[in-house]
């Protein structure tokens, strides 16, 4: 876990420069077609991300950790390679056919979930999975802003409210360009063009299943609550839930961040030092719960600014949902350790257990908010739908590891919750009351003892070394 400053710097420069592209893209797109139309494109996107999922099936987080424990002699990089444009093609075709049929009572989401699907392609070209695996991660940077620039450029250039179906074809454009960047400066000891050995393919998929279940269903918190607000709400609810929780997005770069770095490191650390895994991987969590805490009251007190400035003033419904939503961020930091702690020891079925337990969990229960037909209740069914899911991974995590943080949790969730709850009765400018309460939330954190002096040290080190 040492010597990150370097690569954390590449993976919050790469996360953010996409993040900020992807910002600023969804602002264009909510400001130009409006909370119904928009909320059709997050539909389709919707639509999309599930078709992604078959056309990767887990080959990705599989491709990153051969790389990184330099099993090229087993697996190439064009085994990989392969595999994943031979999945999309096979994809693209058979979602194709389903698309058409069940969406023929709305023809703009069909064709647009088309449209979108034909970006499966040009992703599968995408190679980072290469760079992450030997931690080169200056050319996914490189990547993501050029891929960035050229969808919000080409966005910005093209597309006005009559343009709809310019989106996705712009999309596609801007995979193929990141795509290209990345071919451009392979230098691997293989070329990506020689041919791949087809009868391993079998043990790959099965192999990766796993990781590719767990994630699906763990990404199901992400993917499936516009899809059910569109079906007992409206396209108009799917964009103003979109623009809200594309806030939570941003502030889980930190999130993105922490775990591309562990699971690497971790993997490392376990095969090498097992016995120093608890205690890193305990501070680890503890300072993941509290930057997903300070993440929550920023957005809490700021979102009455935030989103007019932003979305302008059509947008005000996403306010209160921001405002329920911002208590995801702790649990999914949370969450992220056990899960990628599961992948980092090589445990695959017991994470794809826990996520097919909580994620199938999450969706009854995000299915039964929009039975409420009430839009409040479906969006805090989305944070409960969270705590499944991380408490049913901490259940298969705790039989590798026991991190004993339960109290810990429960005594800075109750905190978090108080210190928002009073924070709210300050009638003083948005700004000063949420640096106040982050501030105050901080030092009694400290001050009980939950935050200890050797933590504070243990991050600096981590940070200046």
């Amino acid at each position: 876990m040492r010597n990150l400053t370097a690569k954390a710097f590449w993976i919050l420069f790469s996360d953010g420069g996409a993040k900020l592209f992807g910002f600023f893209t969804t602002i264009y797109l909510a400001r130009t077609f409006g909370a119904e139309l928009y909320g059709l494109i997050v539909l389709a996107i919707s639509v999309m991300s599930i078709c992604i999922w078959f056309s990767d099936l887990g080959i990705q987080t599989l491709a990153t950790r051969a790389m990184a424990a330099a099993k090229s002699e087993n697996r190439t990089p064009a085994q990989y390679f392969w595999l994943k444009v031979t999945l999309s093609v096979a994809v693209i075709i058979i979602s194709g056919i389903a698309i058409w049929f069940v969406l023929g009572q709305n023809p703009v989401l069909r064709n647009l979930s088309l449209l979108f699907l034909m970006s499966l392609l040009p992703q599968s070209l995408q190679i980072q999975w290469y760079y992450n695996g030997i931690q080169e991660f200056k050319w996914i940077t490189l990547s993501n802003w050029i891929q960035g620039a050229v969808y919000l450029g080409g966005l910005i250039a093209i597309v006005s409210s009559d343009d709809l179906y310019m989106v996705p074809v712009i999309y596609s454009l801007s995979l193929l360009a990141g795509a290209i960047t990345m071919l451009l400066v392979y230098r691997g000891n293989q070329s990506l063009l020689t041919l791949p050995d087809v009868s391993k393919w079998s043990d790959d998929i099965k192999n990766s299943f796993y990781l590719g279940s767990g994630h699906f269903m763990a990404q199901s918190i992400i993917m499936m609550p516009p899809i059910i607000i569109g079906y007992f709400f409206s396209e108009s609810d799917v964009g103003f839930y979109s623009v809200a929780f594309k806030l939570i997005l941003v502030v889980m770069l930190a999130d993105k961040m922490i775990s591309t770095l562990l699971l690497a490191n971790l993997s490392k650390l376990w095969t090498e030092r097992p016995e120093d895994v608890p205690e890193q991987l305990r501070i680890v969590a503890r300072w993941m719960i509290f930057f997903g805490s300070v993440g929550s009251i920023g957005l809490y007190f700021i979102s009455p600014l935030v989103i007019p400035f932003l979305f302008g003033e059509g947008y005000n419904s996403s306010i209160t949902m921001l405002k329920i939503l911002c208590f995801f961020l702790p649990l999914t930091f949370l969450n992220s350790v056990y899960s990628y702690g599961l992948i980092s020891f090589g445990k695959d079925r017991l994470y794809m257990k826990s996520t097919l337990i909580g994620g199938s969990s999450a969706v009854v229960l995000m299915v039964l908010g929009g039975l409420t037909n009430i839009l409040s209740a479906m969006i805090v069914s989305v944070i409960l739908a969270e705590l499944l899911i991380t408490i049913s991974v901490y259940v298969e995590f705790k039989k590798v590891i026991s991190l004993n943080i339960g109290s810990f949790t429960i005594l800075l969730f109750s905190i978090l919750a108080i210190a928002i709850t009073l924070g709210s009765y300050i009638s003083i400018a948005t700004i000063p009351v949420m640096i106040l309460v982050i501030g105050s939330f901080s030092l009694l954190l400290y001050v009980s003892g939950l935050i200890k002096a050797e933590d504070v040290n243990w991050l600096k080190r981590r940070i200046t070394q």
